[in-house]
């Protein structure tokens, strides 16, 4: 890196240089607005000097509004908005994806029932990273939104911006997923009656081998929950063994593969609908015949699985209505701000067990 920098020796101190220096740089264009920076390390290298003193300017910078920092992700530039018009008009809306079938189901509810209100929509989608989520909200925020709704995403840090709208008190309503430690108005499925229907479903087949199947980087309430119901499904009817096999979505097909080709289970539950089609896929390859070697019960009743050559027995949810909810309940909170005092509310929407012809009944 050309730093460009003159002055490093004079009796200036030494970390205020390192300041003036990041400040030239954004002024200049070469650390742009809502970019990350070089790491701690690579600047110290660079301008030969301690990582401490380089620790102690990107602080103050910190400090005094010219850069934030996302747990994981490193150091921004933040953007400066004097200028930007306003959106107190508008609700922000932030999720993972914009075109995944469930998040648009969610985004269809919301505006239906932003019609019949005087906001608009503003959407940021956070590719399933928890950093960008936090420069999402951040973003919305320094835009002058009303309020948010936001649905986290899916690795350990998803929803952590939440916590601090809280302590901020600003409007904010959760859909889909909570997150720990965050009491707040939420929307959710009622995961924990769909994961124990559908396991209750394959037990009342005769099946006692029942394994759940998820995606190893989906770390949400929604997952854990669905876990929870096939748990205490298992449980109930007296099945000790139970498992949760997990695999990665992108380089973990092979893993997947293997586990079916043991054939140790006679039926599964897939976290979602994802998980449904790549475990049709993997039996395809394999010869496992659904449903006379493996039953499967899906969540999500996804346009994707509808192209599979087999009708899944499926767990579908009410994703309009969660989003027609979360924007009247963010609504209302916006419109009492006043500090009057107000009850949270958590809705859980029932979810309806749709049988089709991918569970088989064992004969004993």
């Amino acid at each position: 890196m050309d730093n460009g920098m003159v002055g490093f020796h004079d009796r200036r101190m030494l970390y205020l240089q390192v300041k003036d220096f990041i400040l030239d740089q954004i002024e200049r264009g070469v650390f742009k607005e809502g970019e990350l920076i070089p790491a701690e390390r690579e600047l110290a290298e660079s301008l030969k000097i301690s990582r401490y003193t380089v620790r102690r300017a990107l602080q103050e910078l910190v400090d005094e509004d010219y850069l934030y920092r996302v747990q994981g992700s490193g150091t921004f530039v933040k953007e400066r908005n004097n200028n930007a018009a306003k959106r107190s008009d508008s609700i922000g809306i932030v999720m993972p994806f914009w075109d995944a079938e469930t998040e648009m189901m969610l985004l269809s509810g919301m505006q239906k029932a932003l019609r019949e209100t005087e906001y608009s929509m503003t959407l940021f989608t956070s590719d399933n990273d928890s950093g960008k989520e936090i420069e999402g909200v951040r973003r919305l925020k320094d835009e002058g939104v009303a309020g948010l709704i936001i649905m986290p995403s899916e690795d350990p840090h998803g929803g952590k911006a939440a916590l601090q709208l809280k302590k901020e008190g600003f409007p904010f309503v959760l859909v889909d997923r909570r997150v720990g430690g965050c009491i707040t108005d939420c929307v959710m499925s009622d995961n924990i009656q769909g994961g124990y229907s559908a396991t209750k479903h394959l037990v009342e087949l005769g099946h006692r081998k029942i394994a759940f199947l998820r995606h190893e980087n989906d770390q949400t309430s929604s997952i854990r929950d669905r876990f929870k119901g096939y748990e205490e499904a298992m449980s109930d009817h007296g099945l000790k063994d139970s498992l949760m096999f997990s695999y990665d979505y992108r380089d973990g097909l092979s893993k997947l593969g293997e586990f079916l080709a043991q054939r140790k289970y006679t039926a599964v539950v897939t976290g979602n609908g994802v998980v449904a089609r790549d475990v049709v896929r993997k039996c395809r390859e394999q010869d496992v015949a659904i449903p006379d070697e493996l039953s499967v019960v899906s969540f999500d009743d996804l346009s994707i699985l509808k192209m599979l050559d087999i009708a899944l027995t499926t767990v579908t949810q009410h994703s309009e209505a969660m989003g027609a909810k979360a924007v009247h309940l963010l609504v209302d909170q916006i419109n009492n701000r006043s500090g009057e005092l107000r009850y949270y509310a958590q809705y859980y929407y029932p979810t309806q067990l749709v049988k089709r012809n991918s569970c088989k009944k064992l004969v004993r």
